[in-house]
């Protein structure tokens, strides 16, 4: 069993130290995970491209000792998900109800173990303080980027929301600026146009606020991941909406009475609208 960060998180954590040839390296490891990393060092460099003191490089500065090391945390990653209680209760004939009640509780606890305190204070910070704020997703989830956006316009000005249509993003880079932060959902599968309206803004000089539902390595300033398991067939969106929500708290928090301000000025304007 292990304890602290996961092999994942760590490199996540270390993404802005990584040489290239050590990025391919994590990127190899995250791609087929754990899996990649169980075979032996010349296994793992042969797979990645890169030479077998290049991995080597890279786990130390993924804080391991050695490969040795390195393998027995993913041993005991792959133990713990597959002998913990919560992971042999309910049995095969479990109700729907039960089936679910177990992804979801799995969900809630990979979520926020695998994120880190300190960039998701960078990203509060960031959602904040940026002067625009836009805001996208991909076919799906688009839902959570709708719902960021749609909160943050409530507390703050200066945010848009940019659905995932060729001519609304075409029209949001137009004003794309370094005063800019792009929040972008990229939920597996990675959709191209969304990577290239990221790729794009950057260019423009926006910083990258990345949401992600896997364990892929990102360039992006700003890196939250969300644990996307929930009852088949499909992914859950589940963490990311914790995430997101999440966020939006502490966004109120960080502005204080200027948002409380706007959101009464909102409730007050949305109330008489309705009568």
């Amino acid at each position: 069993m292990t304890d602290g960060p996961t092999t994942a998180e760590r490199i996540r954590r270390a993404r802005t130290e990584l040489a290239p040839a050590e990025q391919r390296v994590a990127e190899t490891l995250l791609d087929d995970y754990p899996m990649a990393g169980l075979g032996s060092v010349a296994q793992l460099a042969g797979r990645a491209g890169v030479s077998a003191p290049t991995v080597l490089r890279l786990l130390t500065k993924l804080g391991f000792t050695g490969y040795p090391q390195f393998r027995e945390q993913l041993r005991g990653e792959v133990a713990q998900r597959l002998f913990s209680a919560d992971g042999v209760y309910p049995g095969p004939a479990e109700h729907p109800l039960a089936r679910a009640e177990q992804a979801y509780a799995e969900t809630v606890r990979a979520t926020f173990r695998d994120l880190d305190a300190a960039e998701m204070d960078r990203a509060v910070a960031a959602l904040a303080e940026r002067p625009r704020v836009l805001v996208t997703g991909g076919r799906f989830s688009a839902t959570l980027a709708a719902h960021l956006a749609w909160f943050l316009q409530t507390l703050r000005p200066g945010v848009e929301e940019v659905p995932p249509e060729p001519g609304h993003r075409a029209r949001a880079l137009l004003s794309v600026d370094a005063d800019t932060l792009l929040a972008v959902y990229d939920f597996r599968p990675s959709q191209p146009d969304t990577v290239e309206f990221a790729r794009q803004a950057a260019e423009r000089g926006a910083g990258l606020l990345l949401l992600l539902s896997d364990q892929r390595v990102s360039p992006a300033d700003i890196v939250l991941t969300a644990a996307i398991d929930g009852p088949p067939p499909f992914d859950s969106m589940v963490g990311g909406l914790m995430i997101t929500e999440t966020l939006v708290g502490a966004v109120a928090a960080r502005l204080g009475e200027p948002a409380r301000a706007r959101l009464r000025a909102f409730e007050t304007l949305a109330q008489g609208n309705a009568e």
